[in-house]
């Protein structure tokens, strides 16, 4: 993703969030983009630093916080949003007249008569160039061959929902603050966070097994997994949801009017 697309849809996040939020402060912009979209306050914080303040330097957001900005905004994707910003991106249009007079001065030397001299050094320098070009297009391609085989190998990170695909050679942690772990198409699949209500399955119709996992953090709040196993974040083991966790922690209504239950 270019930097120029990354920074404008990032701009343009934040005077939304200013519309909509009472307080024009990084936290507050940053929990009223959090709350429509699926990105933490921390990685939203992180990318207005880089962008807006020009603090973090090191930081560069992940495509899936940018993908999640052009839906705040309105598209459908990065790749909508770049096809409609197109014609704004600097750079469109003709030369510079500086390198279009130098362009036409050398369209007009090639026609002038050479002595037999400087048309050896000529062909001499020609050659030199060719070979200068072929040493560098074998170098690139060594370096992309390279960069692929590091890259090929699948790890993936946990964004604080879900966990999303990433290279290896990313490091120890990705952007999220979280472990670069190996690729496990398993828990890829089936290992999500969940947010649930009084109409969430949470046990099976025919044999009455638990369908969800959850984890007590140091609030006290419970969060549900859809799989077994450790907690993405800190390896603590998960425990299978029980009817006592249901009827003291899940609210019996959903939020609306027409879902209240009735005795």
């Amino acid at each position: 993703m270019e930097e120029f697309y990354v920074k404008k849809i990032t701009e343009e996040v934040f005077k939304k969030a200013k519309d909509k939020s009472a307080s024009h402060k990084k936290y507050a912009l940053a929990k009223e983009v959090e709350a429509a979209t699926g990105l933490s306050y921390r990685t939203i914080e992180r990318t207005y630093d880089k962008f807006i303040r020009r603090k973090d330097e090191d930081y560069n957001p992940s495509s899936n916080t940018i993908e999640e900005f052009c839906v705040y905004l309105g598209y459908q994707d990065y790749a909508g949003y770049v096809e409609k910003n197109k014609a704004k991106e600097p750079g469109n249009g003709s030369l510079p007249s500086s390198l279009k007079d130098k362009k036409e001065t050398q369209d007009s030397s090639t026609g002038a008569a050479t002595k037999p001299g400087q048309k050896n050094l000529h062909s001499a320098s020609i050659l030199g160039a060719i070979a200068l070009t072929l040493l560098l297009v074998f170098y690139l391609l060594f370096q992309n061959k390279t960069s692929k085989t590091a890259d090929s190998v699948n790890c993936m990170t946990w964004t604080g929902r879900f966990y999303e695909k990433i290279p290896c050679s990313k490091g120890s942690y990705s952007t999220y603050g979280n472990a670069i772990e190996p690729y496990d198409e398993k828990r890829f699949e089936n290992f999500k966070r969940v947010e649930v209500d009084i109409t969430t399955p949470f046990f099976s119709e025919q044999n009455q097994k638990p369908l969800l996992w959850y984890y007590k953090n140091k609030q006290g709040e419970i969060e549900y997994y859809t799989a077994p196993g450790l907690h993405p974040v800190n390896g603590k083991t998960l425990k299978a949801v029980t009817e006592y966790i249901v009827e003291k922690y899940v609210p019996i209504h959903q939020n609306k009017p027409s879902s209240f239950v009735r005795e």
